[in-house]
C-alpha cells in the first residue's frame, strides 16, 4: 500500500539529489509531493516548478513538473506523485501542466496517466554570449508531455517517435553526492 505525504522542499530536493538517476535537482521549486510505502519509507518524490524554458514560464499558467525520483521498485509510484501534483497545479490555477522526457525514454507514467507527447525540442544548450551557462547535463532531444484544461492535442508523430524510440537511451551514471535519506516526519 503507498500513498501521497506532504514533504518540504528542501527534504524532496535532497532526495531527488540522492535517487535520481541522472540528473541533479532542479534549482527551485515550487512545490513537492512524496509517496510513502506502508513501512512509512519514502519511494518517489515529485516536484513541480515554472517552466525552465522561458517562453512557456512567461505565459504565466503553465507549470512544469522537473522531477520525479523513484525508487524503481515501487508499482504506480511515480503515477501517483505526478497525479498528485497535477491536481495541485490545477487547483492552483495552472491550465497546462509540462514535462520533458529524453526521446528514447519509454514516457510510460506519462502514457499511463493521460499524458500527450505534443513535441520534441531540439535540445541542446542554454549558454549564449550575452548569458554564460553551465553545459547542459543532457542536452539531446527532449520531448515535450502535457496534461490540463488547456494542453495542447497530442501530435501523432510525436507519438509515433515516442513507440518507435522507446528504451533505447542510455543516460550517464552521474556522481552523487551521499546525502542521508530520510522519512517524511524526520
Amino acid at each position: 500500500m503507498i500513498r501521497i505525504v506532504p514533504i518540504t522542499l528542501k527534504r524532496a530536493l535532497r532526495w531527488c539529489d540522492a535517487v535520481h538517476a541522472h540528473l541533479e535537482p532542479p534549482p527551485g521549486a515550487l512545490v513537492a509531493v512524496a509517496v510513502q510505502d506502508d513501512t512509512q519509507r519514502i519511494v518517489c518524490v515529485s516536484i513541480l516548478e515554472v517552466p525552465s524554458a522561458r517562453m512557456l514560464g512567461a505565459q504565466g499558467v503553465i507549470a512544469e513538473i522537473s522531477r520525479v525520483a523513484s525508487d524503481a521498485s515501487t508499482p504506480n509510484a511515480s503515477g501517483m506523485a505526478t497525479a498528485a501534483l497535477v491536481r495541485a497545479a490545477i487547483a492552483l490555477g495552472y491550465t497546462r501542466i509540462v514535462t520533458y522526457t529524453m526521446v528514447g525514454e519509454r514516457g510510460t507514467t506519462y502514457r499511463a496517466t493521460g499524458w500527450r507527447a505534443v513535441a520534441i525540442s531540439r535540445g541542446g544548450h542554454w549558454d549564449r554570449d550575452a548569458r554564460p551557462r553551465d553545459a547542459a547535463t543532457q542536452p539531446g532531444a527532449k520531448v515535450r508531455w502535457e496534461i490540463g484544461p488547456d494542453a495542447l492535442q497530442e501530435d501523432p508523430e510525436v507519438l509515433a517517435v515516442v513507440r518507435e524510440m522507446a528504451g533505447t537511451v542510455a543516460f550517464p551514471e552521474r556522481v552523487r553526492r551521499t546525502l542521508p535519506l530520510f522519512e517524511v516526519d524526520s
